[in-house]
């Protein structure tokens, strides 16, 4: 019993030691967000809902792309528990190339097709397609730079360092809120570029954010660009990371996009109070984040080593760590909720929106904290693809209902709760019968 109790300890102060300062660096991120987002809030509500548009759906691209990073965090993980430390070094340079190449080209892309893909996609005009298209011509930019800073934060995370994640990450957010309210406003002798300020200030804080993490990790991996069969490797990283890509596509491109095309067409109150909705909603999920990252890691490690019967402890103890902490940040949200609201948004239809539908917004993320963890969980034990298979079919057959049934917010977030719950109830299942076969 001494024994396991020393075991139980041990783990909880891994993820915590790992998981802790990303919550909290995350979570300072989202509070600088907010504070972004009610500096447009207060221009108009055309920059709001368009911009809200935008900066959801480019995060949510990201997000997809961010496999990329997964990817190198499973694999490093899993060579650091082999002590090849040469390995590791190659698969950053080899996902530098791939990360940097594809954020460029969308950058690009995006610039060429701003308005064709806002107005005939999703349906904006007059002013909120202005206000939308100024802003995403500039914040495209950030999906390069993102897709790099996400690589660099795997590399703390492999190597336990996550502290340096913390510390960067709240020392960048806030130059960026401070730009941002400079740009905006035109403080300092500079004009008031209003919504593309903020996108202004984003790109910049971004900038110096990868100037310091490379500084940072330069004694961590080596860029060498001389790899054997530079091409082939690149190619085989390709293939090995599509079930990764294909999930995060999934659930940040095709459900996410999906449902703000649903919601934009109700009304721009809607589309308003949801943008807001997913503000508070991204601040009760970080210790999912943080939690899932650091399973992410550390099971691949434990299962790099052999240690299968503390891969499965990992798994269990960061479903119970991570879903203690969403209890106190609910009740702490539910509590708060309108000075948070109102203090992203004045405008009296939106706040009364978002306040009847945050409870249910909110209690929707519970099943949605221990499938993260489960998911996370399995890919790390090569269970990808039937991830994939299960929250596409499940994610798919709810946004077709959504499709069908939506006529207000309050039944998107029941619906999405239904969905969250039918996919958990599953993996978890599979990784218990997976982790279980493995011990014996």
């Amino acid at each position: 019993m001494n024994c396991i109790s020393k075991e139980r300890k041990s783990c909880i102060t891994e993820l915590n030691k790992m998981a802790l300062p990303l919550i909290a660096g995350s979570i300072t991120s989202i509070l600088m967000g907010i504070i972004d987002q009610a500096f447009i809030g207060h221009i108009s509500l055309e920059a709001y809902a368009g911009v809200g548009l935008v900066y959801s759906c480019i995060n949510s691209l990201v997000g997809v792309l961010g496999a990329f990073s997964i990817v190198f965090n499973i694999c490093c993980s899993n060579l650091k528990g082999r002590n090849d430390l040469k390995g590791i070094s190659e698969e950053f340079s080899l996902l530098l190339i791939l990360c940097g190449g594809i954020g460029f080209g969308l950058f690009i892309l995006f610039n060429i097709f701003c308005n064709p893909i806002l107005h005939k996609g999703f349906g904006l005009t007059g002013k909120t397609l202005q206000e939308a298209s100024e802003y995403l011509r500039i914040f495209s930019f950030s999906i390069p730079l993102n897709l790099v800073i996400f690589l660099y934060s795997s590399v703390f995370k492999i190597f336990k360092k996550t502290n340096h994640i913390f510390a960067t990450t709240l020392f960048i957010n806030i130059l960026g809120v401070c730009l941002d309210y400079i740009l905006i406003y035109g403080k300092l002798g500079l004009p008031a570029f209003g919504a593309k300020g903020a996108a202004l200030g984003s790109i910049l804080s971004l900038i110096v954010y990868l100037g310091i993490y490379s500084y940072t990790a330069r004694h961590l991996v080596q860029i060498d660009l001389r790899i054997p069969q530079i091409l082939k490797k690149i190619k085989d990283k390709i293939r090995f990371s599509i079930p990764f890509l294909a999930q995060e596509f999934m659930e940040d491109i095709l459900f996410v996009v999906g449902l703000n095309m649903i919601v934009a067409r109700i009304g721009t109150v809607e589309l308003s109070a949801y943008n807001l909705i997913l503000q508070i909603i991204s601040i009760i999920q970080m210790p999912m984040f943080g939690y899932s990252t650091a399973t992410v890691s550390l099971v691949s490690e434990a299962f790099g080593n052999g240690s299968h019967k503390k891969a499965k402890q990992v798994k269990n103890t960061a479903t119970l760590l991570s879903l203690s902490c969403f209890a106190l940040m609910f009740l702490v949200l539910i509590n708060c909720d309108s000075y948070i609201i109102t203090f992203i948004s004045d405008e009296a239809e939106v706040v009364s929106l978002a306040q009847f539908c945050l409870p249910a917004s909110l209690l929707a993320q519970l099943f949605n904290y221990g499938l993260n963890i489960e998911k996370s969980a399995l890919q790390s034990i090569n269970e990808s693809r039937y991830t994939l298979h299960v929250t596409f079919t499940i994610n798919m057959i709810i946004l077709c209902l959504c499709g069908v049934l939506i006529k207000n917010l309050l039944m998107l977030y029941v619906l999405l709760g239904i969905g969250y719950a039918a996919v958990y109830l599953i993996l978890y299942q599979r990784s218990r019968r997976r982790l279980n076969a493995d011990l014996r």
